[in-house]
């Protein structure tokens, strides 16, 4: 039975590749029952959670989950960074994401239509020690300041506040600035048309010009605050009339049935959720506007990573492999993102996949990642109802480390093991492929010794009696070279077979018709013309057997010719002049003779015919009118002759194959026979000179080919 090679191989190596696959697959089937436990865990915790907040009796109505407005309620934030007053964003930085924008949908007032180009910001609201703090990021291409001599405080772009006391009294203030700087609210008392408005210093601002408008950071004492709270920005863009355009913000700060709620964490939820005791994981409230109004524990435990026991035996082998191969396993293994941000800012909006399901009712669990590249967690979304009406959801989140870390640690354990068998399995096949390659170099190099760089064929192979592929090769690469060498050796006495068996009848025929010619010269004028034709046809043969006796004796000539020294500027101008012109009268030849002599170690017939070829092929297909160019000069130790003439290009396609024998592109018919043995003359008397022949097309902008002939340091004379 004949078995292949790629049979063995594959037999051999499939054996080791089920180490590595069966631990693949265990691990993630250990991955999917894993998440699925988890998943059921994390749904207990949410629906626990619920069921534990919702058993509180009004804990909604003191926290205020009812009756919300997202465009109204203020969520204040917890700010963690010392505080300066200042304008800047300085302490504002990881919140600006969550400033929302207040534009179309927040007008209060416009005496024309809003245009979406005109006044917009956005705003965020914070709570550090005993103080009220917001920022306001207000975009406006046309900033109006409050008039010099002038006590107005609603003639020029402000910011009015609406403020609910503790014993639920509205206090409505105004904040503008004559110039960027330190600013104070002003508190506008009921009948604003006949009241002075009465400066307080504890509402204390800073206003900013920015490109896009103005800044303006603010503090207030909490004491001064209630439940409610609303800001609105104020528009005035025509310094001459000063009349407000537009006020855009959270509510009319003038009606206190409109001000929004000032919704702080809930600390009594967060006390609750302390007293659950639920660890590894982070548990979020959130409300129906879905920003987080409690948050409590951390998705960063201490147990992702799998503790490391002590080895013994072949574990501690498959651990000292693990440690070596810690990069490789990185392609295979998912990364543990042990470093992370896991908090989520209190009154920061939720927005992932399930809490709106959540908000209609529906448990769900689902995962995302806090940020791109970082750790992947899973959150359990259940919502909390109060009289059948759901009020927010609870959700609690875990990361999926501990779970990866597990399947990594198989994944690594199943790499080192394979690790291992290659070693010692691989070994057999790394024996069996050397035995192999082996082979096949030395059949590589037989097959590169049966041919010289000529092209001759000098040996044959010998076979082997191996039954697979490369016995198959080496009897078909025997049998090939064979039957090439037998042809190679056919070709080669072609020519002079040819030369010889069509010179002979041909000289009998050009005689006979020669004499015919001469003893009927009364014939009538066309059979005169038979004979001449017939005459000239003869003479068409005999210069093409002569130029295939030429072709086919060429190499042989060249090994037997002799090298000598000479100055090919001078013999190039000489030739032209005595050879190439009166045999050319009607074209031009435009020599670049070099400013210094060109000696050279070579044939000087060889090399004239092979110049010859190229005018004569340069003259074939030159334009009328336009010269021979040749061009003799020196590169790098290097002597390079160009022949270029003006007229059709070669095809780039044909520019490599024209120097081999018997390819012509001639379209036009003359009297001379062509079989496209010049261009190969050429080829073959320059490689005689170990030197290199191109062809290419005129790149000056003219249209025509040039021919360059290469010859290496080697051709140069010796004796210059």
């Amino acid at each position: 039975m004949r078995i292949s090679l790629q049979l063995k191989l594959a037999l051999i190596s499939l054996v080791l590749l089920v180490i590595p696959f069966t631990g693949f697959r265990l691990s993630g089937i250990l991955k999917d029952n894993l998440l699925e436990s988890r998943r059921e865990t994390l749904m207990f915790s949410a629906r626990a959670v619920a069921s534990a907040l919702t058993g509180r009796p009004g804990l909604f109505d003191r926290e205020l989950f009812h009756a919300l407005d997202q465009s109204r309620d203020l969520y204040l934030i917890k700010l963690s960074s010392p505080m300066r007053l200042n304008g800047k964003t300085e302490g504002w930085e990881s919140h600006l994401q969550e400033a929302e924008e207040f534009g179309k949908d927040h007008v209060i007032f416009s005496a024309k239509p809003y245009d979406a180009n005109s006044v917009h910001f956005k705003y965020l609201v914070g709570q550090r020690g005993d103080y009220l703090w917001a920022i306001f990021l207000v975009t406006d291409h046309h900033v109006v300041y409050q008039e010099n001599g002038s006590d107005r405080l609603d003639r020029s772009d402000h910011l009015q506040i609406g403020v609910e006391d503790k014993d639920g009294k509205l206090h409505r203030y105004i904040m503008t600035a004559r110039k960027p700087g330190w600013i104070n609210a002003y508190e506008i008392p009921e009948g604003f048309d006949e009241a002075q408005p009465v400066e307080n210093d504890n509402i204390q601002g800073v206003w900013v010009e920015t490109p896009e408008g103005y800044d303006i950071e603010l503090r207030m004492p909490l004491a001064m605050v209630g439940h409610k709270l609303a800001f609105a920005v104020a528009d005035v863009n025509d310094p001459v009339t000063r009349d407000i355009e537009t006020i855009i913000g959270t509510a009319d700060p003038g009606r206190i049935d409109q001000i929004g709620w000032l919704l702080p964490p809930s600390t009594s939820i967060i006390d609750i959720l302390k007293s659950l005791n639920r660890p590894h994981s982070r548990i979020l409230i959130v409300d129906s506007n879905q920003h987080i109004r409690a948050s409590y524990g951390s998705l960063k435990t201490g147990d992702d990573e799998v503790p490391a026991g002590t080895e013994h035996g072949l574990d501690a082998v498959i651990g000292f492999v693990n440690r070596i191969l810690t990069p490789l396993y990185r392609l295979f293994t998912e990364p543990l993102a042990s470093d992370f941000t896991d908090s989520s800012p209190q009154s920061a909006t939720l927005d992932i996949k399930g809490v709106e399901e959540g908000m209609d009712g529906r448990s769900s669990i689902t995962n995302y990642r806090i940020a791109k590249g970082q750790v992947e967690v899973m959150a359990a979304v259940t919502p909390l109802f109060e009289k059948e009406k759901v009020i927010g959801v609870v959700v609690v989140e875990q990361t999926t480390n501990a779970i990866l870390a597990l399947k990594n640690k198989v994944i690594e354990e199943s790499i080192g093991m394979t690790i291992l068998f290659f070693l010692f399995g691989g070994m057999g096949i790394f024996l069996f492929a050397f035995r192999i390659s082996s082979r096949i170099r030395r059949l590589r190099n037989q097959a590169a010794a049966a041919i010289t760089e000529n092209g001759q064929i000098l040996d044959i192979l010998q076979p082997v009696s191996s039954k697979d592929e490369i016995g198959d090769l080496s009897r078909t690469l025997a049998s090939m070279l064979s039957q090439l060498k037998n042809q190679s050796e056919y070709r080669e006495k072609m020519a002079d077979n040819l030369e010889h068996e069509m010179r002979t009848p041909l000289a009998s025929v050009s005689a006979s018709l020669k004499n015919l010619a001469k003893e009927t010269k009364d014939l009538p004028d066309h059979l005169n013309n038979y004979v001449n034709w017939a005459l000239s046809d003869v003479l068409r043969l005999e210069e093409l057997l002569t130029s295939i006796r030429d072709a086919a004796s060429l190499r042989e000539a060249l090994n037997q010719g002799f090298r000598e020294n000479f100055d090919l500027a001078e013999a190039l101008s000489l030739w032209i002049a005595h050879s190439w012109q009166p045999a050319f009268p009607a074209v031009e030849f435009a020599y670049r003779r070099p400013d210094s002599p060109v000696p050279i170690n070579g044939d000087p017939d060889r090399i004239r015919q092979m110049l010859d070829k190229l005018i004569e092929n340069g003259i074939a297909f030159h334009s009328e009118g336009t010269p021979i160019e040749l061009r003799l000069g020196k590169e790098r130790e290097s002597i390079f002759i160009q022949v270029a003439n003006q007229g059709p290009e070669i095809p780039v396609e044909r520019q490599g194959q024209i120097f081999n024998s018997m390819v012509s592109i001639r379209t036009q018919k003359d009297s001379k026979p062509h079989l496209g043995l010049g261009l190969f003359i050429v080829r073959t008397i320059v490689e005689h000179h170990r030197g290199t022949v191109t062809a290419g097309s005129l790149a000056d902008g003219r249209t025509g080919a040039i021919f360059t002939v290469r010859l290496p340091p080697g051709a140069l004379s010796q004796s210059k």
